[in-house]
């Protein structure tokens, strides 16, 4: 008897190119500032993150079985959350939040990968109940629904004592808007909005008082806060979203150039991770900053595109999911970069300098790639 094998013979070809140009953008962007600071160690690291990440993606796109996924997406949860439990426990202080773990002697943030587990296990659980998802007035949600709430807010209460509260902002938005998709009833999606934006507001200005001042430093340089912009509070930490701003407008049309940027020169601190949107701008100018823009609105578009070929409704939801969490990501540090909302400490994807967050969005690249894919059995 002949074995019977599978192979790939089509997939969203215009998906993985806006990808890779991202992530080759990435690693240029890393080279161009880690040569100026003296600092080459952390290309090194980031292209060793590349090679690991290109791993990630081929084992998502050609290796994993979406429905095994589904069929453990409450382990993945589980697991999850003993790994945010363990960062809580025994996880490295920076700047006085704990977000990741060392593990031969690579740093894990377990934070962005709940982010990704929490879309899968929404995308399984609205698929499972979808007969019933007409009659989801609130009352009826949160009876029958209950796993969508006690879950996703344990793991955010995880997450909010280690103080990543950008995360749970485009982790929300992106559960909510999976919720929206799914057609669960306005009036319970309404009411999930109210009850997170409420909790949102306690968090922002009856927490750390660092909150609070990020909200301040937004309201003098936001052009939604005109009457604020002369008052100034001295003590008040503005350095990074000012020089962010002196580089974006350094930029103009055309940029500086690379060999004339003066950002990364240390005027920014965090040029290579929160603010390397700004360096764009100032380097590659305003058409160099709307390219990144559009790669990420591109890539959701695919996303899109790929979810409404699928008849499965996990599927659907996955992609739409997947492509939601990379670009509201994108949007919020790119907002931040630009003053136009208040500075979070949230990477830009495939672009910045960090480990985890590189291995996570090409993961979900891969599995995205794994939705649009056409198989044929021979």
């Amino acid at each position: 008897m002949k074995k019977v094998r599978t192979y790939i013979e089509q997939y969203d070809h215009y998906l993985f190119f806006a990808f890779f140009v991202l992530i080759f953008i990435g690693l240029y962007m890393q080279l161009n500032i880690s040569s100026i600071r003296t600092q080459m160690i952390f290309f090194y690291r980031q292209f060793a993150w590349f090679i690991l990440s290109m791993v990630s993606l081929f084992i998502a796109f050609k290796k994993i079985n979406l429905g095994k996924i589904r069929k453990y997406s409450f382990l993945f949860v589980v697991l999850t959350i003993l790994a945010l439990i363990a960062v809580l426990i025994f996880g490295n202080s920076v700047k006085g939040a704990v977000r990741s773990i060392r593990i031969w002697k690579i740093n894990i943030q377990p934070s962005l990968i709940a982010r990704l587990v929490l879309i899968i296990y929404f995308a399984h659980i609205l698929e499972k109940k979808k007969r019933v998802i007409p009659y989801t007035t609130p009352k009826f949600f949160f009876s029958n629904f209950l796993a969508l709430i006690v879950i996703p807010a344990f793991i955010f209460l995880l997450i909010l004592v280690e103080r990543h509260f950008s995360t749970l902002v485009i982790s929300s938005i992106t559960l909510i808007s999976l919720l929206f998709l799914a057609k669960v009833r306005y009036s319970t999606i309404f009411s999930l909005l109210g009850i997170l934006l409420f909790l949102g507001m306690m968090v922002l200005f009856l927490g750390p008082k660092y909150r609070s001042d990020r909200i301040k430093i937004y309201k003098q340089y936001a052009l939604f806060f005109p009457a604020e912009k002369n008052a100034e509070d001295k003590e008040l930490n503005d350095y990074q979203i000012r020089e962010s701003l002196i580089s974006l407008s350094a930029g103009k049309i055309f940029g500086t150039s690379p060999s004339h940027g003066t950002g990364k020169h240390y005027f920014l601190p965090e040029a290579k991770t929160d603010y390397i949107f700004a360096i764009i701008g100032e380097e590659f100018g305003f058409l160099g900053a709307l390219t990144i823009l559009l790669l990420y609105a591109f890539l959701f578009f695919r996303s899109i595109i790929n979810a409404n070929k699928q008849k499965d409704l996990f599927l659907q939801l996955l992609s739409l999911g997947l492509g939601m969490n990379i670009f509201f990501n994108a949007m919020i540090n790119i907002g931040v970069a630009m003053a136009a909302l208040p500075s979070t400490g949230v990477t830009l994807p495939f672009i910045s300098y960090g480990g985890t967050s590189l291995l996570v969005n090409s993961f979900s690249i891969g599995l995205l790639l794994n939705i649009s894919a056409r198989r044929r059995k021979i």
